[in-house]
């Protein structure tokens, strides 16, 4: 994605620059996102900022190049791919964790209700045979 941002590539008419612009900083939004394991408030925080300084320091870097022009839009498409990536990735992992956590609490449940079943029987075997060997 470096790569591309800073090569000398004249797109014309033919693809529309802020749509890659915001592509790409969907895709690198969504990537941050899931690149820590932390907590949701520290995900977000880190890519964020991460986010942050890369959409004005691709821009900024731009202008420094002779090739390039500095573009304010092309720094609001960047900080609205991130965002939209880093809200999607959010909600996905929200989502995915909050199923995974339903799961091991009923599961839990019904696995111990299953184990006490399981101890009951044993318990009932081992009172069967003491009074038996009485």
């Amino acid at each position: 994605m470096a790569i591309l941002g800073f090569a000398p590539i004249q797109l014309g008419h033919r693809v529309n620059d802020k749509v890659l612009h915001f592509s790409a900083f969907f895709l690198l939004g969504s990537c941050l996102y899931f690149l820590w394991n932390l907590s949701y408030k520290r995900n977000l925080l880190l890519a964020s900022i991460i986010l942050f300084v890369t959409a004005f320091g691709s821009e900024y870097l731009q202008k420094l190049l002779p090739y390039r022009t500095f573009d304010i839009q092309d720094i609001m498409a960047n900080l609205m791919g991130g965002s939209c990536g880093l809200s999607c990735a959010f909600v996905l992992d929200y989502a995915l964790s909050w199923r995974q956590e339903h799961r091991r609490r009923w599961g839990g449940k019904k696995e111990a209700e299953y184990q006490r079943a399981l101890m009951d029987d044993v318990d009932l075997e081992a009172e069967e045979e003491v009074e038996m060997g009485k």
